[in-house]
């Protein structure tokens, strides 16, 4: 069943878990985690006052915690200041500037974490305080999970834009540290153009002769990492290989398609095709139950593309292309539906939170233009698709 499936993979044992340890692992797997920092303005403060709180995952105060403060300027400078904190995990900093200039993050790096809070500016009659809960860390990933991995080839000329998305788990209550140098992942011969999208959390990936590097580390909860490269198409057969470092339950490869065009990954389902509202996709899929054998690998044969003139090139939809067929194939209608229609709705909230807390950033001009519209369609275009399957789910 594909409840029990799926309980029984995230747990990688038998699926046996109780009501509340079903809702922990959903919650953990939709990202709907307790904040690891809290910030907010305090009127007994003084204006130019950052006062911060460390504590532990049992909410007791952290003394002798490291903290650094960092300053972005309007004009690009960075700076920052550090503190120690005292017998009760508290520690100030004084005197800072106000003004819409700068904006300030308050990190507290331990063991290879760094936890952080979102950038903020200061209200220029008031401080503000920061609290910041320090995990436990660990180098172990038997709790850390793909529960959607997805590749998508696009076409252009003579070369292929590949698109890697990696929707991570972290089920523990532990944050896990990547290790020392990063995890190498190695892409395929004759990549280049890598790219990925800047995080405004601790986890970096960045391109290395070989392929890439994850850096940082994943604390409890969900977190999505995306990455792209180039790799030369050469004749009408494009071939790409590549490892699968996470333990994965889901994972879909998509190209696109004309007539002619076949798409096979081997291990997969027999790739279908994808009518989108102007596109067609080819789409390959897999799914891992317990004690199937891992996706160790990615083997993936393009054939039958066509020459001389470009295929579809649309990567500025990709991130809404990657949202429907991630929603739709992962939320699939099943018998056992509830706990998935549970996850909808707390997504749904979870979602209208996010665009409460973006637009009032807007408005006190802690985020800047860019980041507001790039962030803001991101959550509007999945909140829309969300709701579309709530009311097909029941049958309105």
């Amino acid at each position: 069943m594909r409840r029990a499936a799926l309980l029984g993979l995230l747990l990688w044992g038998p699926a046996s878990a109780s009501a509340q340890q079903d809702q922990t692992i959903v919650n953990r797997v939709i990202g709907n985690v307790p904040s690891i920092a809290v910030s907010e303005i305090d009127p007994q403060l003084p204006a130019g006052t950052i006062a911060v709180e460390v504590i532990d995952d049992a909410g007791e105060p952290v003394p002798e915690a490291a903290v650094r403060l960092g300053f972005m300027e309007q004009s690009g400078g960075r700076k920052s200041e550090a503190c120690i904190t005292n017998d009760e995990g508290r520690c100030d900093f004084l005197e800072l500037p106000t003004d819409s200039a700068h904006s300030y993050r308050v990190n507290v790096p331990y063991n290879g974490a760094r936890y952080s809070s979102t950038p903020f500016r200061l209200d220029p009659k008031r401080g503000q305080r920061v609290r910041i809960t320090r995990l436990r860390t660990t180098t172990n990933d038997q709790r850390i999970f793909q529960v959607l991995g997805r590749t998508m080839v696009e076409f252009k000329d003579d070369r292929a834009r590949v698109t890697q998305e990696a929707r991570l788990t972290n089920l523990g209550d532990a944050t896990y540290v990547f290790p020392d140098g990063g995890l190498a992942i190695q892409l395929p011969e004759g990549s280049k153009a890598f790219d990925s999208r800047a995080m405004m959390t601790d986890q970096r990936v960045s391109g290395t002769d070989q392929g890439l590097e994850i850096k940082g580390s994943l604390p409890p909860g969900r977190t999505t990492l995306t990455w792209a490269y180039d790799v030369p198409v050469a004749g009408n057969t494009l071939t790409l290989e590549q490892q699968v470092p996470f333990r994965t339950m889901e994972y879909q490869v998509i190209s696109d398609y004309i007539d002619g065009m076949s798409l096979e990954v081997e291990g997969f389902a027999v790739a279908r095709i994808h009518e989108g509202s102007d596109r067609r996709f080819l789409v390959a899929g897999v799914m891992r139950r317990p004690g199937d054998p891992r996706i160790d690998s990615l083997r993936i044969h393009v054939r039958g593309i066509p020459g001389g003139g470009p295929l579809p090139y649309l990567a500025s939809a990709l991130a809404f292309v990657f949202i429907v067929l991630g929603l739709t194939l992962v939320f699939r209608r099943s018998d056992e539906s509830q706990v998935l229609a549970k996850a909808r709705e707390e997504r749904r909230k979870e979602l209208l939170d996010e665009i409460a807390d973006l637009e009032a950033d807007r408005k006190a001009e802690s985020v800047g233009p860019t980041f507001y519209e790039h962030r803001r369609r991101e959550l509007t275009d999945e909140l829309a698709i969300l709701l579309r399957m709530q009311s097909e789910a029941k049958g309105h």
